[in-house]
């Protein structure tokens, strides 16, 4: 029974009856009502987001599936995968010439500053 008139009137989500349903990233935060990078970005920091871990396409799509979206939202909990988020990290360490660019031209920036005051007899912090 609802604990107020508010809970009675929240739709409820059907659950998907296609097995295996996946969701785009954008569906998925638009299902949850969050922005589409906080998914992206738990999963890049965490491995999981809420305990959702999506499918990584070839082209680096990701795909969410929506049975355990759909348990999220009527309130039971979806318990992550350790071997899959073990993997994800190994994945993301494995080659370090797949980091971003722009992390990439950061840390160059940070350490010819750091070697610039080494020839110059300073210490730089």
């Amino acid at each position: 029974m609802p604990s107020s008139k508010l809970e009675s009137r929240l739709p409820i989500p059907a659950p998907s009856i296609r097995p295996g349903a996946k969701l785009t990233t954008a569906a998925i935060s638009e299902k949850f009502g969050v922005k589409p990078h906080t998914p992206v970005a738990s999963y890049c920091r965490h491995g999981h987001w809420m305990g959702l871990i999506p499918t990584k396409l070839p082209n680096n799509w990701l795909l969410w599936d929506e049975s355990e979206a759909d348990a999220l939202l009527v309130g039971r909990a979806v318990k992550a995968d350790p071997e899959k988020i073990d993997e994800h990290f190994k994945r993301k360490t494995s080659d370090a010439s797949k980091r971003p660019a722009h992390i990439v031209r950061k840390a160059e920036a940070a350490k010819a500053k750091r070697l610039s005051g080494v020839t110059t007899g300073e210490l730089v912090q």
